[in-house]
């Protein structure tokens, strides 16, 4: 696995959304019921940043991207609402090390055999 970087747990501790750079796109890093995730930060209906969003009032464990209002699982990645207009979101692999919440990408090396 790469690491992708941290975020301190204080930063996590109200349940906001921090927003880590990770080029070609940026991790968005947050918690729910106490537990860290991460997920890509582009919305995959058209790029907007899910930091930017907020969390659904009516299912706290989502973010609602503040561009359309897809609505997406902060846990899986899965997209809520609307279901099947767009993929659902990358999720990463996250470890809590002391203080801090690491985010790994979870590299593919299966070698497929034709």
């Amino acid at each position: 696995m790469k690491r992708v970087g941290s975020v301190s747990r204080a930063e996590l501790a109200d349940g906001g959304f921090v927003r880590l750079a990770y080029p070609p796109y940026d991790v968005l890093v947050t918690t729910v019921d106490g537990e860290p995730y991460a997920i890509e930060d582009a919305c995959n209906h058209a790029g907007a940043s899910l930091a930017a969003g907020s969390r659904s009032l009516v299912r706290p464990q989502c973010v609602v991207c503040p561009m359309h209002g897809y609505v997406f699982d902060l846990r899986t990645g899965h997209i809520v609402v609307p279901q099947g207009l767009c993929d659902d979101q990358r999720t990463f692999v996250v470890t809590v090390e002391g203080d801090e919440v690491v985010v790994w990408d979870a590299v593919d090396v299966t070698i497929i055999h034709a």
